[in-house]
């Protein structure tokens, strides 16, 4: 047994233990449907330590996103459902069925495995789908959910040829949410909206980046320029609720000017 093998069952006995009837009150209560939380929130915090580029928090934060999937683990085993070894060979197995072109010895298989319209076909055809856009969760925030369905589709041939052609998608689709706004059709206005964010989500596909990741990144950008302005106002002895919205401006600018 390996050095990683023995300390991975350690953490199983770990979580065991806390489930046994004098362990943890609190563990011993939990379900595979009150941890969903927090594997969530692990996830989300994974992410962020990721963004935030810091190798220690990273490693952290995946041995709490570890320790969730172990006790989903040990939970479905009491139940009498699967165990931990089930979980690795299944993912073993999976992982080696789509990529025959490098685990496949055989010199006859020729395929173009690789290739990611054959991976997405292959997902359809094993997972018994009935589109090839099924399988994406819809606990995942709608941009991802939206990049992953425009990547799906993509994978079969139903994309831009080109950059331009997607850029003039996003122009067309604001010239459409202008017309709504002219119209005055609020039902139309949200739907032109949610048109022009899927173009901007695919827009961000054909220049490879994650608009989830752009977004999270501008969303912190304007905290700390927001959180600065007020700080630049508190310092003039000023209340912001009583300041003109060029006022205001005036400030933002400060703050972008003193971040060169």
């Amino acid at each position: 047994m390996s050095n990683t093998d023995q300390k991975l069952k350690h953490l199983i006995e770990l979580v065991e233990q806390l489930r046994a009837p004098d362990g943890c009150d609190w563990d011993r209560k939990q379900t595979s449907e009150t941890l969903i939380p927090h594997l969530l929130e692990e996830s989300h915090e994974v992410a962020e330590a990721i963004l935030e580029d810091k190798s220690s928090l990273i490693k952290e934060e995946l041995g709490d996103l570890l320790l969730n999937v172990v006790f989903q683990a040990v939970i479905a085993n009491e139940k009498k459902e699967f165990n931990m070894d089930e979980v690795i060979d299944a993912i073993n197995a999976k992982i080696t069925n789509r990529h025959p072109h490098i685990f496949n010895s055989s010199k006859n298989d020729t395929g173009d495995y690789s290739s990611t319209k054959n991976w997405e076909l292959n997902k359809k055809k094993q997972k018994q789908r009935d589109s090839i856009l099924d399988g994406v969760p819809n606990t995942l925030s709608p941009l991802i959910v939206s990049h992953r369905l425009q990547d799906k589709s993509a994978a079969v041939g139903f994309e831009w040829s080109n950059i331009d052609e997607a850029i003039k998608k996003v122009d067309e689709e604001l010239n459409e949410l202008k017309l709504g706004i002219k119209n005055k059709n609020q039902e139309n206005i949200e739907e032109e909206v949610g048109d022009l964010l899927i173009t901007i989500v695919n827009l961000s596909r054909f220049l490879n980046i994650s608009s989830e990741v752009a977004l999270q990144k501008a969303n912190k950008k304007f905290y700390n320029r927001f959180t600065q302005l007020e700080k630049l106002i508190l310092s003039d002895n000023k209340i912001i609720n009583n300041l003109s919205l060029d006022e205001l401006m005036k400030y933002w600018k400060k703050v972008k000017y003193e971040e060169r």
